[in-house]
């Protein structure tokens, strides 16, 4: 069973701040993750129910690049 998690507004904002400094576009990140850019996109708004394996795609990409 997937575990999900909730996004709070803080973490999802954080993400986005994230992607953006980085210099990803949407596009790019999903590139880069293998996720379609509605997924990524819901990890960056607030109380979205978001499958954790999902958070850890979007934050190791983030952290460590392609």
């Amino acid at each position: 069973m997937d575990q999900h998690a909730t996004e709070n507004t803080s973490a999802a904002a954080r993400r986005r701040e994230a992607r953006i400094a980085k210099g990803y576009s949407l596009e790019d990140l999903a590139v880069a993750t293998g996720l379609t850019v509605e997924e990524i996109t819901a990890a960056e708004e607030s109380l979205q129910l978001v499958p954790q394996h999902h958070l850890d795609r979007i934050d190791h990409v983030i952290a460590y690049g392609r």
